[in-house]
């Protein structure tokens, strides 16, 4: 992974080295030092540093053209050809080739992750570009006239004094209750480049445009037999497996002992065995306790280790509740920033083994491990009786559901109206995601506007599910999380479950294929027989990674109500949170002897639904308290 940074003078003046080295100086918070490469080219400045060990960091030039990317193609060879480019050619430059063969728009020929930005002399303008998911991030800071300066993290804007470190209230808001904006940041007065967009700016203004999108319109229109797809999805998630192996150093995967994870791990540590490479699996499991057994993903995990010798297990446990309730965090996205968490222990980890790259199962659920959601009411709607009846047996048959719970639950509530929906969403055992609205403070609630009843991806038929989950902004907001983590330890976040040829055939296929004989994320599970174990591979179950959480935040009831006390002082958090409601939903937990009884009945809540959202708004309330403004 690189880190770019630099700026533009919009009113011709030398670009400011003093501010540019404040930047770069920011974004590298690495005990390491920087390597950087600086190009200057009145009145613009670029800048790159290499974050991991071994990168070169480079700033290509083509003709009058200069670039400052982060780039990781899938098909670098593709892109050579098709620009005239000798085999084996830098990335970035191969980015630069292909705007300059086809122009901005031409980024949809380019497949991988990516953010840059190039600067044209002769047009004396610069365009950014962001890839289709925005798995690498891009910043910027807009002063018409002045001032034009962009960077990986917003760090190295606010941190530098371009512009003054204050929230973004209403994108804090938006950011605790899960309704991110692809084009803002936490930070007032800077902006984020949505994915898929490219971004013009010189002395005549900006633009912004996007250069690519998913056929909405093709979304299920594919005629194949289960195995067919089976078979096709399987090869292509081989192939982006082994697009984004590095060729040297070391190679990590998560691995929780879930469908997504699991099976790039196991198809990565294969494709490394040939190369006689091994890979490190990072397994999030539960903390140990003597006075209780909860089941987390254990089994699964030492059964995949058994399976595949090539994997080195890693077991990642959470620290104590306090630990994470009372850690700093980075500015730029609530990341946590105490060593003793669970995404900076692996992080730590992959530093000491020097691993360049950690391949994560995210994105999967979205699209290539979509669960089936809505097919139901597809073939409801598209007069397919008979089938719809086999599926509602499959499922008594399978998970137990009777046919009228079926009914219920994956059809009714499609063509409820929504002051139902709320009727429903008022039942305390029924887990509503957007439960965390309610304990946002009554000005900020009024600033934000009327709230949705639930996420819409949960009402839709098959098809539109898929289609709303894939284009979320949550996609971006957690790869940008993974890079702030993985910029600090110096590697890289893969996700080749994003990979576009994996999610483009996903999305083309009917819903039907998803959910059938009564059996979630079907495609997925045919295609990975014969990688993944079949205790995995078959499980419909959905194991939590830390099942001990609700009952240890029950014990520590009382050591969360001083936090709650210790933050209301803060004004700034009583300007975004009800504190007087966190402190009465604490108050409320159920007794640790009954959140026991609630994990370990399948599908039983009860009070439990409060307890997530509470410590999501505790941890929020902590980020507030250190980095917002009076």
């Amino acid at each position: 992974m690189r880190l770019i940074c630099g700026l533009v003078r919009l009113d011709g003046r030398k670009p400011d080295e003093a501010c540019l080295t404040a930047m770069l100086r920011q974004l590298n918070d690495r005990a390491a030092p920087i390597r950087p490469a600086i190009r200057l080219a009145r009145p613009a400045a670029l800048a790159v540093i290499a974050s991991g060990a071994g990168e070169q960091a480079a700033i290509p030039v083509l003709g009058e053209k200069m670039l400052a990317g982060d780039v990781r193609l899938d098909e670098p060879g593709d892109v050579a050809r098709m620009t005239d480019q000798p085999s084996g050619t830098n990335q970035e430059l191969l980015v630069l080739a292909a705007m300059s063969t086809f122009g901005p728009e031409g980024l949809r020929h380019v497949l991988g992750d990516f953010a840059f930005a190039s600067w044209d002399a002769a047009r004396q303008e610069l365009i950014c570009g962001r890839d289709i998911f925005g798995v690498r991030p891009f910043f910027y800071v807009h002063k018409p006239g002045e001032l034009f300066a962009f960077a990986s993290f917003p760090r190295a804007l606010h941190g530098s004094g371009i512009v003054p470190k204050n929230l973004n209230e209403q994108a804090v808001a938006r950011h605790f209750t899960n309704s991110w904006r692809p084009e803002e940041s936490l930070i007032a007065d800077v902006a984020r480049l949505p994915p898929a967009h490219f971004l013009t700016v010189s002395q005549r203004g900006l633009s912004i445009q996007r250069y690519f999108q998913f056929d909405r319109a093709a979304v299920g229109t594919r005629r194949c037999s289960p195995a067919e797809a089976a078979e096709e999805l399987r090869g292509l998630i081989e192939r982006a497996v082994a697009c984004r192996l590095a060729e040297r150093g070391q190679v990590g995967a998560h691995l929780s002992g879930g469908l997504d994870s699991t099976a790039l791990a196991v198809v990565a540590a294969r494709q490394l065995q040939e190369a006689g490479r091994p890979l490190h699996g990072f397994s999030f499991l539960d903390r140990l306790r003597n006075d209780i057994t909860l089941e987390d993903e254990s089994e699964s995990v030492r059964t995949v280790l058994k399976q595949e010798p090539n994997i080195v297990g890693n077991p990642v446990r959470p620290p104590p509740l306090s630990v994470s309730l009372h850690s700093a965090f980075d500015a730029d996205n609530t990341v946590g920033l105490n060593p003793e968490l669970m995404q900076n222990l692996v992080g730590a980890e992959a530093e000491r083994q020097g691993l360049s790259i950690i391949l994560s199962g995210w994105g999967g659920d979205e699209a290539a491990s979509f669960n089936g959601r809505g097919t139901l009411v597809e073939l409801l709607l598209a007069g397919r009786w008979w089938r719809l009846v086999r599926e509602l047996n499959a499922l008594k048959r399978v998970r137990g559901q009777g046919r009228l719970q079926s009914l219920r639950n994956e059809i009714a509530r499609f063509f409820l109206p929504g002051a139902v929906v709320r009727a429903f969403a008022r039942n305390p055992r029924v887990p509503v995601p957007d439960v965390k609205h309610g304990l946002l403070s009554r000005a900020i609630q009024r600033r934000m506007g009327r709230r949705r009843p639930l996420p819409p991806e949960n009402f839709g038929t098959g098809a539109e599910n898929r289609w709303r989950a894939i284009t979320s902004p949550h996609i971006p907001e957690m790869a940008e999380s993974h890079a702030l983590t993985a910029a600090r330890y110096g590697f890289a976040f893969a996700f080749p479950l994003l990979d576009r040829r994996v999610v483009e055939f996903a999305l083309s296929l009917p819903s039907d294929l998803f959910l059938r004989d009564g059996i979630g994320r079907r495609v997925f599970r045919d295609a990975m027989q014969g990688i993944l174990p079949d205790r995995v591979r078959t499980s419909a179950r959905k194991l939590e990674v830390a099942p001990s959480r609700d009952i240890v935040a029950a014990e520590c009831k009382e050591e969360l109500l001083e936090s709650v006390d210790r933050l209301a002082q803060s004004p700034q958090v009583r300007r975004l949170l009800d504190v007087g409601r966190i402190r009465e939903a604490v108050s409320n937990f159920p007794s640790p002897d009954q959140v026991y009884r609630d994990v370990t009945e399948r599908g039983s809540h009860g009070g439990r639904a409060a307890i997530l959202p509470v410590l999501h708004a505790l941890l929020m309330a902590g980020y507030i308290d250190q980095h917002g403004s009076e």
